[in-house]
C-alpha cells in the first residue's frame, strides 16, 4: 500500500479498505492507497464546508444579522437590533382570545384598566369560543355569555360566535378551533406579531 498526502482544500477522501467517506479540518493528513477493493464506495458523512460570518440584508429597516423572531420582534417595538434575551415591548397586530381564558383575561383588563377602559384596537382583537360551545353545564355556556358581552360592549369586529345573532359586524358563523380560525380568516400574516391568552 502506498500513502498519499490530500491538501487543505480537499476536506474529504475515500477509504476504500473500510468503505467510508472520512474528512479532517487538519492542514495536511495522510491516507493509504489500496488496491482494488471489494468493498465499494459509500458516503457515510459528509462536512460543510466552513462559512464566514453573515452579514445582514442590504435591505429593510434593520440592517444587522438576527434571526428572524429577532427582526419581527425589532420592527414591533421599534428598535433597529434586538438579540436574545432582550426584554421589550411590542406593538401587537393581532391579539386572539377563546373562550377558556376569555373571561379571565377580561376580568384582569377591567381590574387593571378600570370598568369603562377601551381596548386599544377593536379591529385587531379576534374572539373564537371554541372549548365550552355546547356543554350542558351553565356555568361553562357563561364563558361565552362574558365574551359576547365583551365583544358588543367594546365593539369587537372580529366575533366568531357560535350562533348567529346578527349583531356583530363580521362574520358571525361558528368558525372551530380559534388557532385554526385564525389561518383561515385571515389573521395570520407574515412578520405580524400575534399573542393568544392561551
Amino acid at each position: 500500500m502506498a500513502s498519499s498526502t490530500i491538501s487543505p482544500a480537499t476536506s474529504f477522501f475515500i477509504n476504500k479498505d473500510l468503505g467510508s467517506l472520512c474528512f479532517s479540518s487538519a492542514s495536511q493528513f495522510s491516507i493509504n492507497k489500496c488496491k482494488k477493493s471489494t468493498v465499494p464506495e459509500k458516503i457515510m458523512s459528509v462536512m460543510a464546508p466552513q462559512q464566514s460570518e453573515r452579514r445582514p440584508a442590504a435591505t429593510g429597516s434593520v440592517k444587522t444579522t438576527m434571526t428572524m423572531t429577532e427582526k419581527i420582534l425589532a420592527r414591533a417595538s421599534e428598535k433597529t437590533q434586538l438579540s436574545a434575551g432582550d426584554n421589550v415591548w411590542v406593538n401587537v397586530d393581532v391579539s386572539m382570545i377563546p373562550d377558556g381564558c376569555g373571561p379571565g383575561s377580561i376580568g384582569t383588563f377591567k381590574k387593571e384598566f378600570g370598568k369603562n377602559a377601551k381596548v386599544w384596537d377593536c379591529e385587531k382583537v379576534v374572539i373564537i369560543p371554541d372549548r365550552h360551545i355546547f356543554p350542558s353545564d351553565e356555568r361553562a355556556n357563561r364563558n361565552v355569555d362574558i365574551l359576547r358581552d365583551f365583544c358588543t360592549e367594546q365593539n369587537i369586529r372580529y366575533f366568531y360566535d357560535i350562533k348567529d345573532l346578527s349583531n356583530f359586524k363580521a362574520n358571525p358563523e361558528y368558525k372551530g378551533v380559534c388557532h385554526i380560525a385564525l389561518a383561515q380568516e385571515g389573521h395570520c400574516r407574515p412578520g405580524e406579531v400575534l399573542v393568544g391568552t392561551d
